[in-house]
């Protein structure tokens, strides 16, 4: 059992889904408002504390709300989440990095992290070319940063992008000046990624649950050796406006205890 990342880090884009999950009508303006008092719903939850995770991914919105003091308070570190999105091809947009990351810093954040989408073979040597020249400016003033090249748990060619993933991150990591965290999707086959939990510039190996159920996300994640958890929906799954704290509470706690047990140090 180990510690596990929680990914809080919904922005703009994927706020309303997220909403429309937990049950919770909202407008544009104020959607942003709602998915905080969600996160602070979670995060001030009884079992939130770091005997169970190490750290949260946050969006720029939420540590503005000044959720990084909160979070050290319990003693949990905190990573910003810097790219702004990806392009149609699954490559990170253009971003101010310089500016990211000293917003990063002023504001206590452990790191940093990008999320770009695996869609084809083609691609995959742009992303993660682009992921680890970011990674090497971000760990250069002192921050570890997440490297997220997600490929879609939907994509009919799944199992093999996972193996010329594999791959290409080996080639990426010989060359990377620094250390990092690798969050991957879930794979197909279980510990494909084991040597890179051994790989001298690895901090470590997170799964993310990608859309799975929890208790699917549990699984995999369960079957896949030094590979802990950096997971979003299968953490607030089943959580709604409507239930009393007692409810909410007990829910979370659930899904915590899941995730914990699932991971592996």
């Amino acid at each position: 059992m180990s510690k596990f990342i929680a990914a809080m880090d919904h922005s703009g884009g994927s706020t309303g889904g997220v909403l429309e999950r937990y049950g919770q009508e909202y407008t544009e303006e104020n959607k942003m408002d709602l998915v905080h008092e969600m996160r602070m719903r979670m995060a001030n939850s009884p079992d939130f504390t770091s005997d169970n995770i190490w750290a949260a991914i946050l969006y720029q919105d939420t540590v503005k709300r000044d959720m990084v003091p909160f979070l050290k308070q319990k003693h949990i570190e905190a990573f910003l989440k810097v790219d702004s999105g990806c392009q149609e091809d699954g490559t990170l947009k253009q971003f101010p990095l310089d500016e990211m990351i000293e917003f990063a810093r002023e504001r206590g954040c452990y790191g940093t992290k990008m999320r770009s989408i695996v869609k084809t073979p083609e691609i995959l040597d742009a992303v993660l070319e682009q992921q680890f020249d970011l990674a090497e400016k971000i760990y250069a003033r002192d921050l570890i940063p997440i490297v997220e090249p997600e490929i879609p748990i939907e994509h009919e060619h799944k199992q093999g992008l996972e193996i010329a993933l594999f791959r290409g991150l080996e080639e990426q990591l010989d060359k990377f000046n620094g250390k990092c965290i690798l969050k991957l999707t879930l794979p197909e086959q279980s510990n494909m990624y084991i040597e890179l939990t051994k790989h001298k510039n690895v901090n470590k190996v997170v799964g993310l649950s990608g859309g799975y159920p929890t208790m699917e996300a549990c699984r995999r994640l369960s079957a896949n050796t030094d590979v802990t958890a950096s997971f979003s929906r299968a953490l607030s799954e089943g959580l709604n406006i409507s239930q009393t704290d007692a409810e909410f509470n007990a829910k979370i706690t659930q899904n915590i205890n899941m995730i914990v047990q699932a991971s592996k140090a």
